[in-house]
């Protein structure tokens, strides 16, 4: 009960001194607020109706609009690099300007070799009609720019694309407007077939991620948000082919670091979703699995979607809801996570180095739960006196099988002895269990967080969020954790025990050995700051003060 009232306890210290870590957002009047809006990275761009330009509309049919041949058009802004073509109107590469790929080349989120097998994004699939789908692949549309201002932030300049498709009977729209500084885009798309509006799919095909992160590490799922609850779905749980009907809040692809999707616009939720799955061969000997999302527009009224593409940043993602904050997936531990992670951004506001941040956040949790290792280093320190007393109750009752009734009676004893010199057995493995929750949320933090990822630390760890391939940050904690054991008293005279606890160590060592070295360098910290801590009970703790006081009374 104590354990869980200390955990409740530091995890509300946590919360309530939230607001000195979380960045301030001051209040603003509308009339500064879109210079400020404009400022501000990551911010989504402000559309309203105005902003649509008048013509997405029906036409006259008999019109034809095609291009003559292929050509290619570039978006660039401070964030982003979008590659779009004319022929079935679609991107052909979206690079992110200020994240490197695992080879550290501009990270490109749409593979060229697997969208000619499967699509482009931003392709339309008309609603039950696979023919007049596949007749678009080859539409070559008519392209205009019309530059415009952002009514809503003068002086924001948006980028718009505008293409347009018609044979005669089949007539397609779609347009595409980019703000600078935001990871946001916004997309209308309507079909006619013969001046009525046909629904249909607007699609991201050709998988989603890092491409150069090896197959076989990387994480690849659907996700979408429905009735409060998010939902993600492993490659292995989406079918060729499956749609979804409800009121979604947003709907698409994610990887570890990375987002693409479609949200509503000014019309209310998606109503229709789509997911269907690929495969393709990946060099890895087995067929690999490729993720398509699409959501659904019904040519009529509808203001389109916007289309979120970039990284799963606490402040990018919060800065257009805060429920498209739960896309980082954090797990079942958030409650934990959250907290930690502002206060591990705080301490890098005044470090620069996440390591260090790390190594000073790990310091203070120490400390704040050094009253509870204290208590526990009591209990083990009576238990250690314990052991001649133990030992001969165990040598009294060997001559007994393990089956034996008698045997419960050796367990009784020992519990006796226990309760008479008020020592808990568990009390030696309080550390442990401790460190546990901080151990999951750092492990859950440093595998979704941004932030961490490519992060530096010193000379050879250039990326908290990888394993240290030297492997000199396992071997340091795994002798850390001997040192530590070789001080720490031993709370039980069992021999077995006694082996698998200094078989702990390896088995640790091992096991984190191929996770972030950031963790490492969490569970190393953590290691080094309780050998201190062991020091001092040692040195200066009550059983050195009793025995010093019972040599003196001897004199």
């Amino acid at each position: 009960k104590r354990i869980l009232i200390a955990l409740a306890l530091s995890f509300l210290v946590l919360m309530l001194t939230r607001p000195w870590w979380e960045p301030q957002r001051s209040s603003v009047p509308p009339s500064e607020r879109s210079v400020l809006e404009k400022k501000e990275p990551g911010k989504p761009a402000s559309f309203t109706r105005a902003d649509v330009p008048v013509g997405l509309t029906g036409r006259d049919q008999q019109e034809l609009k095609r291009a003559e041949a292929e050509e290619s058009i570039d978006i660039e802004t401070d964030v982003y690099k979008v590659k779009l073509s004319n022929k079935e109107a679609v991107v052909r590469s979206w690079v992110l300007k200020k994240y490197n790929d695992s080879n550290g080349k501009p990270l490109e989120f749409v593979d060229d070799k697997k969208a000619q097998q499967f699509g482009y994004p931003l392709s339309v699939k008309v609603d039950k009609d696979d023919e007049l789908t596949k007749s678009l692949k080859t539409a070559l549309f008519t392209v205009t720019r019309p530059d415009r201002i952002d009514s809503n932030a003068p002086g924001l300049k948006l980028q718009d694309l505008n293409f347009e498709f018609s044979d005669g009977n089949l007539q397609v729209l779609k347009k595409l407007s980019f703000a600078p500084g935001s990871y946001w885009i916004r997309v209308e798309s309507k079909v006619w077939i013969n001046g009525k509006p046909i629904g249909h799919f607007l699609n991201w095909n050709s998988g989603f991620g890092d491409s150069s992160v090896d197959p076989r590490m990387a994480v690849h799922k659907a996700v979408y948000r429905l009735e409060d609850k998010i939902k993600r779905l492993k490659d292995s749980e989406v079918s060729a082919e499956q749609e979804l009907s409800g009121l979604f809040d947003y709907a698409g692809l994610e990887d570890l670091y990375f987002a693409a999707l479609f949200l509503p616009g000014s019309d209310g939720p998606l109503k229709r979703i789509q997911f269907s799955r690929d495969e393709y061969d990946g060099g890895t000997g087995k067929k690999e699995k490729l993720l398509r999302a699409g959501a659904f527009s019904t040519s009529l009224e509808s203001q389109g979607f916007k289309l979120f593409v970039g990284p799963k940043d606490t402040e990018v993602l919060r800065s257009a809801g805060s429920h498209l904050v739960e896309v980082i997936d954090y797990g079942w531990f958030r409650f934990a996570c959250e907290p930690l992670f502002l206060a591990l951004k705080w301490l890098h506001s005044f470090v620069k180095n996440y390591g260090l941040a790390i190594i000073m956040l790990t310091i203070l949790i120490n400390i704040a739960l050094f009253p509870l290792k204290y208590k526990s280093i009591i209990s083990a320190q009576k238990m250690q006196k314990l052991q001649p007393q133990m030992k001969a109750i165990q040598e009294k009752y060997k001559k007994y099988k393990s089956t034996d009734p008698k045997r419960q009676q050796m367990n009784s004893e020992v519990m006796a002895l226990y309760k008479a010199h008020g020592v808990n057995p568990l009390g030696g493995c309080l550390p442990l269990v401790l460190q546990m929750p901080f151990f999951i949320a750092f492990y859950n933090l440093l595998s979704v967080a941004i932030e961490l990822r490519h992060a530096p630390f010193v000379l050879w760890i250039r990326d908290l969020s990888a394993a240290d391939q030297t492997f000199i940050l396992p071997i340091l904690m795994t002798i850390s954790m001997v040192a530590m054991q070789k001080m720490t008293p031993t709370p039980s005279a069992d021999p077995v025990q006694a082996k698998m606890m200094m078989a702990m160590p390896v088995f640790f060592g091992f096991m984190l050995a191929f996770t972030s070295s950031g963790l490492v360098l969490y569970w190393l910290t953590s290691n080094l700051v309780g050998i201190a801590q062991q020091y001092f009970m040692n040195k200066y703790g009550p059983s050195v003060s009793a025995g010093s006081s019972g040599k003196r009374a001897k004199k």
